[in-house]
């Protein structure tokens, strides 16, 4: 065999071999990424199976931003028809939220609005979660980090109160529904349901 062909073979199995590192290096680097999975929920589900799949998620947010799980759970329920709405048990969004940008998941549906005493019917975009986990963390930093015109906290009530009750009414106060009725329709819910056991006032 002649030197040139002996080689040209070891040449062509040395850029075999380092094509092949090189592939497995971006690999490595680059991993597929698993797509995520849409949790699903039953239509049909009660308020006390409601209750207790979403309490361990709003006790988290509680701990981590102070605002009270009790009304977390209580806009939950309120806002989705305690799981049974539409937006909830299909696209995950417990509180009605909005879609805020372009590349975000969303839906196109249609809600019903009260406008100075009057309700309407309105087609509006709403964004679609994972889970119902994922919706409360997304309700807690909207809590959290709304601001009005002029850069105030519009919620700061609701994460430093020292009650259900207060928390409630900042939520009116700060205008996060349209509903007049708002404040007193999340404590009627949270003395119904007994929420205030899942609250913890004493923060560390």
């Amino acid at each position: 065999m002649k030197k040139k062909t002996i080689l040209a073979i070891v040449l062509g199995a040395v850029t075999v071999f380092l094509l092949a590192l090189l592939t497995v290096s971006l690999v490595a680097k680059h991993p597929q990424q698993k797509k995520a999975t849409m949790e699903s929920h039953p239509s049909d589900m009660t308020v006390k199976q409601f209750i207790k799949q979403i309490a361990p998620a709003a006790k988290a947010e509680q701990k981590k931003y102070h605002i009270p799980a009790s009304i977390i759970i209580a806009q939950a329920g309120i806002e989705s028809d305690w799981g049974r709405a539409k937006l909830a048990y299909k696209y995950n969004n417990l509180f009605g939220m909005k879609a805020t940008s372009k590349k975000q998941k969303k839906v196109r549906l249609y809600t019903k609005e009260t406008i100075n005493g009057k309700t309407k019917t309105v087609k509006q975009y709403f964004a679609v979660y994972n889970s119902w986990s994922a919706s409360i963390k997304a309700h807690a930093k909207f809590i959290l980090n709304a601001k009005s015109s002029s850069g105030e906290h519009l919620f700061k009530g609701v994460y430093t109160a020292k009650s259900y009750q207060a928390a409630a009414q900042a939520l009116q106060t700060g205008g996060y529904a349209t509903d007049e009725n708002y404040a007193s329709k999340l404590i009627y819910a949270i003395k119904e349901f007994k929420l205030y056991k899942y609250d913890n006032f004493n923060y560390k």
